[in-house]
């Protein structure tokens, strides 16, 4: 199942509740927020050419992008989600994935971890992960502030905070976003002497196979931790 519309209105919105979403990885097989990851290879192998890069990929549910981005030969991933049973949704599909490029397992390539990505003091280290490819995640984490905006603004300053703290110098952070796409942008330019700019919301990217970044839901934003002169 792909994601298009489906956004709650703020104001019900029960994003904040984590039985809501063990709920709906019960119910759901798979759920890919904006793009597959057929879309998204492109963009995410210009940015990750390396497949032993470490990536973090934080709110990943149910979402097909880690078993294809396993299956692509990726081996260094990690996925993350406050949700137990969007974990337990994972180990399920990686367990059923098909055989890799590299032809390793599953439990050698993929790290599978249960946390709050506004809170990950004592889950990651500082400068851990080469990426950080979130899809829709800071999406969701707005939204459950529900009708409580300052509450909305403060879970995602938290969550930024966190998961650009867990990047390596010379590594990228890599947003799919729809709805607080604007913060974001603002939220990494406050952070100019740390981040740089790569692709910014209002670009249209082309990868360098020839494909656009209109092409996809959301909107794609990169950007790349500054290494300490």
């Amino acid at each position: 199942m792909l994601f298009t519309a489906m956004l709650p209105d703020p104001q019900n919105s029960r994003f904040g509740r984590q039985d809501y979403w063990n709920e709906f990885y019960q119910q759901e097989q798979t759920f890919s927020w904006y793009a597959t990851w057929d879309e998204m290879e492109p963009f995410v192998k210009d940015f990750v050419p390396d497949t032993s890069s470490s990536v973090l990929l934080p709110g990943v549910g149910n979402d097909a992008t880690l078993v294809k981005m396993f299956e692509a030969g990726y081996v260094n991933l990690t996925a993350m989600d406050y949700a137990p049973e969007a974990i337990a949704r994972c180990r399920e599909m990686l367990e059923a994935s098909h055989e890799t490029t590299t032809g390793m397992g599953w439990l050698d390539c993929v790290s599978l971890v249960v946390a709050n990505a506004r809170n990950l003091n004592g889950v990651f280290e500082a400068e851990q992960f080469d990426a950080v490819f979130e899809k829709g995640t800071l999406d969701a984490i707005f939204l459950s502030g529900g009708q409580d905006k300052v509450l909305a603004y403060q879970y995602m300053n938290q969550s930024i905070t966190e998961l650009s703290r867990c990047v390596k110098p010379g590594g990228v952070f890599l947003s799919v976003a729809a709805v607080v796409t604007d913060f974001i942008q603002e939220s990494f330019q406050g952070r100019q002497n740390e981040w740089k700019c790569l692709v910014h919301k209002d670009e249209i990217y082309m990868s360098n196979e020839g494909f656009t970044s209109n092409n996809i839901d959301g909107t794609l934003t990169v950007w790349e931790k500054i290494a300490a002169s």
